[in-house]
């Protein structure tokens, strides 16, 4: 089943980072905002499939507008990030 997470991308000392609102932990970066994003599917990935192993339950993915704007992150993008988890429970 595929679900899509909304991830924040910033400008960061050397490139982008990019954090994930309802994964609290995940996080990624790249050189270019595209590089950025490509390497947040991969951590996002084995971040929701590390919790299904372990039993867990993952957060559920909030809608892309639904995510408010913190004052202290200077945004350069929000995307959506695919994650495909068969047989993954979600909270």
């Amino acid at each position: 089943m595929a679900r899509y997470y909304p991830a924040i991308v910033e400008p960061a000392a050397e490139g982008f980072a990019v954090f994930f609102p309802d994964v609290p932990g995940c996080t990624s970066s790249g050189a270019t905002v595209q590089e950025a994003a490509r390497n947040a599917e991969e951590a996002l990935q084995a971040r929701l499939d590390l919790a299904v192993e372990h039993g867990e339950a993952n957060p559920p993915p909030s809608e892309l507008d639904a995510i408010k704007a913190e004052p202290d992150v200077v945004e350069a993008a929000r995307i959506l990030v695919r994650v495909e988890l068969p047989g993954a429970r979600y909270a």
